[in-house]
């Protein structure tokens, strides 16, 4: 079984985290797994909270309440510990359906020049189906995406002022670097992620 390294970038969202998006991880089809959990800044109630919890933790060494980086940096301070042959993500409020990673790795695995897969999600409350086939702004989201390590050396997640234009978008940001540096891609046609905005 392939090794998926599932980055989880967090910052102050307790309850989300444990309620909500690990155990969706724990859940999963695919169950080799490493889980690194990164704090976007020094967390001692998390790191209090973690401890007995079979993942990796690591946290940025300081936070900056002025510095808007949808996880970015989280993400990128993550993969330094990452050692998967697939890296697959999950933001802190969201959830994975229990084939999301069963469904993404096969579609690599039968896909060889495929560097990343991705599916579909639906968002709630508003229950809207978002997964763009090809790929494109707005049709994908950072947790839908399971890519081959060696994509990180095409390019790794960018911070909000290398983005043109908008500031939010750093899964498509990196979704387009890959793909014009000829980074191959496949679409599962399958929501397997729950978005769930703010307060749902």
């Amino acid at each position: 079984m392939t090794l998926v390294s599932v980055i989880l970038p967090t910052w102050q969202r307790h309850q989300l985290l444990f309620n909500r998006a690990l155990p969706s991880v724990w859940e999963q089809v695919h169950t080799d797994l490493q889980v690194i959990v990164c704090s976007d800044g020094p967390d001692p109630v998390l790191r209090k909270l973690i401890e007995g919890v079979d993942v990796t933790y690591v946290e940025v060494a300081h936070h900056d309440e002025h510095r808007m980086n949808f996880g970015s940096r989280a993400r990128n301070h993550a993969l330094a510990r990452a050692t998967g042959d697939y890296v697959a993500y999950l933001d802190d409020d969201n959830a994975w359906r229990p084939e999301h990673l069963q469904l993404l790795v096969k579609a690599l695995d039968d896909n060889p020049a495929a560097g990343f897969a991705y599916s579909k999600l639906v968002t709630h409350p508003q229950g809207t189906v978002i997964g763009s086939d090809p790929p494109m702004y707005g049709g994908i989201d950072t947790s839908v995406i399971v890519h081959r390590r060696e994509l990180l050396d095409l390019a790794r997640w960018p911070k909000p002022g290398q983005i043109q234009g908008d500031m939010h978008a750093p899964d498509w940001a990196i979704v387009e670097a890959w793909l014009a540096k000829g980074a191959g891609w496949v679409h599962v046609p399958a929501i397997t992620v729950d978005y769930h905005f703010a307060g749902s």
